[in-house]
């Protein structure tokens, strides 16, 4: 037990002198970290290194982005430092003095109330686009549809006729459900664009209330709108 003990001891001697001098990191901001670095990982963009601080080692990590070069005379000692202050990854330690490059967040920004009422006002524009064009060609179908249909003529039996006309007429009835259709169809969503027009009008006066300053007969005054 007494020989651990010495032999940690021993060890900790070492590590405390040798980080104080040995190896070196120049930062970009023209400081110097005198430290005993432990790993430089080219692929993690991360130097890991510890120093002394308040009497004690402590392992710290700091990004290449912060580096301007740095000095390693004591990589041979790095694994038996390592050891003894059981490292195991890259990442283990703390951030060195707030030095870390975070990447940007992949997550979108939150929406303001009047992004949001644009956003249902622009919605509420394009449907009443569509359903105007939709119901324009619906009409268009009825009016200028049974004009494209070849009309019976005469030349051959009563029968013959007779059928011809049918088919004629079939056909004009059929071109005139399926325009009135479409037509009804652009009506339904132009009518179903209200809906977001109604919601950013109450998103738009959601957003005025709240805390505001007001001006009166006795100053300014604070109003709270509900």
């Amino acid at each position: 037990m007494r020989i651990t003990l010495i032999i940690s001891f021993i060890l900790f001697c070492i590590i405390s002198n040798a980080q104080e001098r040995k190896d070196t990191i120049r930062m970009k901001d023209g400081s110097e970290i005198r430290c005993q670095i432990l790993k430089a990982s080219e692929p993690d963009s991360i130097i890991q290194f510890c120093v002394r601080e308040n009497g004690e080692l402590k392992v710290k990590k700091i990004q290449f982005g912060f580096v301007d070069s740095y000095s390693w005379p004591g990589k041979r000692q790095a694994d038996t430092y390592c050891k003894m202050l059981r490292v195991k990854s890259i990442l283990d330690g703390e951030i060195y003095n707030g030095y870390w490059y975070t990447k940007p967040s992949l997550l979108k920004p939150e929406l303001t109330s009047m992004d949001l009422v644009a956003m249902e006002i622009k919605k509420g524009h394009k449907m009443l686009h569509i359903g105007f064009a939709v119901t324009t060609f619906g009409f268009l179908t009825v009016t200028v549809g049974p004009y494209l249909l070849q009309k019976p003529m005469g030349g051959g039996s009563i029968n013959s006729l007779l059928d011809n006309v049918q088919k004629y007429n079939n056909q004009y009835k059929a071109i005139q459900l399926v325009g009135y259709g479409i037509a009804a169809t652009g009506v339904i969503v132009g009518l179903a664009s209200i809906t977001h027009f109604n919601k950013a009008k109450l998103l738009q006066q959601e957003s005025q209330k709240g805390l505001s300053i007001v001006v009166n007969s006795n100053g300014l005054c604070l109003a709270f709108k509900f």
